[in-house]
């Protein structure tokens, strides 16, 4: 069967394999005709023998696919070849009373929410515990100093434990969102032609009531065949957790440079970074994840594109749900898994790190050694002194340590073992261990 929510070709084992799929689309859809059945039956709407076969038959492997694809062929329409097929594989005249009262569009939106749900739910999940290993390992690289960067530049000290805090931080707004929105999103449809529950008037909000209950979805206010700012919403949440994962793959992808070699995805004998250059490890993995959160920002011009509908219903905009809200969710659980693996198995190359600390000679710590002269000079000419004295450094490729000792303005106040102090990385991170403790906890 080739209709439903489809996912494309990436990592994505549970979402794409589990929730998104012809079948799995096909079984949303007649998992909700079954529901309303149940419910129309204890409300004496339809027949209760007629809602037990309906539920009895209610499984997609029971359906003809040779004939669901020609009834397809023939009618041109998504749901009307179910009904048709579904209808025929049920005894006596219980196939008259699927789809009763209802229409297309509430029930491909409703089974939506159902597959949809289901993706979210093991999307945060994952992102739990991906929290959690990364909040692991800020606690044990909690003193671990490392070289800050700005504009790809250096800095000043941070400690590694401090750069995965912000990591953390990151995800947890992502946490929070995926659970506050919840209730507005995932919300079934049960409304009618045009959304006035015409065809069964009285009825028609107790029916959407019950319907919702029995299948875990809130119930909307208000029709929304063309209001689609629920997977708009939807959709931001993903896109904003998977360039967070973006980011960290990020971080990993340029710390992986051979000229940086701070971190580094992890390695195992028979991995091969290149086929014709032996030496190669390649951040084969962060730059999947790279490419997975540029990928999602696509679907976003998608789902907002969608919310351009005209009058009660648009098939236009409806139209490229299928394709776009899997994919959201496909790429965000492909980028989780790989962001899992690569925090699992993440190398940490202390003797890089050290390396890179001294790179600059000590011109990273101009800052403190501004603040510490300024209590001679003032801050202002405290910073033109360093920097006069920086950039004869970087000019002339000289040791900053040695210019300073050597200039008279600088030595008049600060002793060499007042440089050793001030120029120690450690004794210059700030706060990090303690934003550390706050964002991560404690061992």
């Amino acid at each position: 069967m080739s209709f439903g929510l489809v996912c494309g070709n990436f990592k994505s084992t549970d979402v794409a394999r589990r929730i998104f799929g012809p079948e799995q689309t096909i079984q949303a859809q007649m998992t909700v005709e079954a529901a309303l059945a149940r419910v129309q039956a204890r409300m004496g709407i339809i027949p209760q023998y007629a809602c037990d076969e309906i539920n009895k038959k209610a499984h997609v492997e029971l359906l003809d696919e040779a004939e669901y694809t020609r009834q397809y062929a023939i009618t041109n329409h998504p749901l009307v070849c179910l009904i048709r097929v579904f209808s025929d594989i049920c005894e006596g005249d219980a196939g008259e009373y699927i789809h009763y009262g209802t229409t297309t569009q509430d029930i491909i939106d409703t089974a939506n929410m159902l597959q949809l749900k289901q993706a979210y739910e093991i999307i945060q999940d994952k992102v739990r515990s991906l929290r959690e290993r990364i909040a692991q390992m800020a606690r044990q690289y909690r003193d671990t100093v490392i070289m800050g960067r700005t504009n790809d530049q250096q800095a000043m000290p941070i400690t590694l434990g401090f750069k995965m805090a912000t990591w953390v931080d990151e995800l947890d707004r992502s946490i929070a969102r995926l659970e506050e929105s919840k209730e507005r999103i995932f919300v079934g449809s049960f409304f009618g032609a045009v959304g006035t529950l015409a065809s069964l008037e009285e009825r028609g909000i107790e029916i959407q009531q019950e319907l919702m209950k029995e299948l875990g979805l809130g119930d909307s206010r208000i029709m929304w065949f063309a209001s689609r700012d629920r997977f708009a919403e939807l959709v931001s949440n993903l896109c904003i957790l998977t360039n967070t994962l973006g980011r960290i793959g990020n971080e990993v992808y340029n710390n992986q440079r051979s000229e940086v070699n701070e971190l580094s995805e992890g390695f195992a004998p028979g991995k091969v970074g290149s086929s014709t250059m032996p030496h190669k490890r390649n951040p084969v993995i962060p730059s999947e994840i790279v490419s997975y959160a540029r990928l999602i920002r696509t679907t976003m011009v998608e789902a907002l594109t969608s919310m351009e509908s005209t009058n009660e219903r648009d098939v236009r905009a409806i139209g490229m749900e299928s394709e776009y809200l899997a994919r959201c969710c496909c790429l965000a659980d492909a980028a989780l898994d790989r962001s899992i693996l690569l925090m699992r198995d993440l190398e940490v190359h202390d003797s890089a790190i050290r390396r890179n600390l001294d790179l600059l000679g000590g011109l990273v710590y101009t800052e403190a050694l501004m603040m510490r002269l300024s209590k001679e000079y003032g801050r202002l000419e405290a910073h033109e002194i360093l920097y006069e004295l920086a950039q004869q450094a970087i000019s002339e490729n000289r040791n900053f340590r040695e210019i300073l000792l050597n200039d008279q303005r600088v030595s008049a106040k600060l002793t060499k073992k007042d440089l050793d102090q001030i120029m120690d990385p450690a004794h210059y991170v700030g706060l990090s261990g303690y934003f550390v403790d706050k964002i991560a906890g404690t061992n």
